[in-house]
């Protein structure tokens, strides 16, 4: 049964990957469509396509799938583990048990919230998973953009600049690149009441093996509670935790 407003052979293809996914032996393109009551002439042209693009693999008896989805699966999967990685930190380094902490993810433009444990002591904001944030005003955002080159972030950043949260939100593309260079120097990053007055966060990025950024990790308090020095512990301490999950 197809659904409104998608599109049909978006849907149609899922469906063949599916199907495929689920067989125990390769299938032709007429056993596909009879099984999934589809038009002949469309399975092939799909077949063909997601073969072309390495998402099947033809062989004599028919279609199975190909290497390609193995890259979306793990990512998928890489992103479980980081998470898991994540719990099993917060459970036994005692060095943040008082605070927000947050796990995110970029997902174009923002950030995407995947793991996080809010604290007791009210902040005013409650993060939760799924939530997504504009990159540009938070500290795992800012920390992993930071780990781009001035090209790679033009590129994300080549839309329409977000509306601001408060009057502290970065306001255009310019002054966010000024603070960039200002963080050239540490190894995390803040936000300082950009998402919501009265909350102040630190935030380093997670890196691959190739030194690309595929996570952030941050901690979020009151700005009372945000002096400098404390500011300066925490951002050592993030950043510590950030590259314990880069070697994991």
């Amino acid at each position: 049964m197809f659904h409104a407003n998608l599109v049909p052979a978006v849907e149609r293809a899922v469906m063949i990957m599916d199907y495929l996914a689920s067989s125990q032996m390769a299938q032709g393109v007429s056993d596909i469509a009879r099984n999934l009551n589809l038009p002949k002439s469309s399975v092939h042209g799909l077949c063909h396509t997601l073969a072309n693009l390495g998402l099947l693999q033809e062989t004599p008896q028919g279609f199975e799938i190909g290497s390609h989805s193995l890259r979306w699966s793990s990512a998928y999967l890489d992103k479980a583990d980081l998470v898991r990685d994540f719990e099993r930190l917060l459970a036994t380094d005692q060095r943040l048990t008082d605070y927000t902490v947050t796990l995110s993810v970029m997902q174009s433009d923002k950030v995407v919230y995947i793991g996080c444990r809010n604290a007791q002591r009210p902040l005013g904001f409650a993060f939760q998973i799924g939530l997504s944030l504009p990159a540009v005003f938070t500290a795992t955002g800012k920390a992993m953009l930071s780990h781009l080159s001035r090209q790679q972030r033009d590129q994300i950043l080549r839309g329409k600049w977000p509306q601001v949260f408060t009057a502290h939100s970065v306001p255009d593309h310019s002054t966010f690149e000024k603070e960039m260079q200002e963080m050239a120097a540490k190894s995390y990053a803040i936000d300082n009441g950009q998402i919501r007055d009265g909350m102040y966060c630190i935030g380093a990025a997670i890196l691959n093996d190739f030194k690309h950024p595929i996570a952030g990790i941050a901690i979020s308090m009151t700005n009372a509670e945000a002096q400098a020095e404390k500011v300066e512990e925490l951002g050592q301490v993030i950043a510590d935790l950030a590259r314990s999950l880069s070697n994991n």
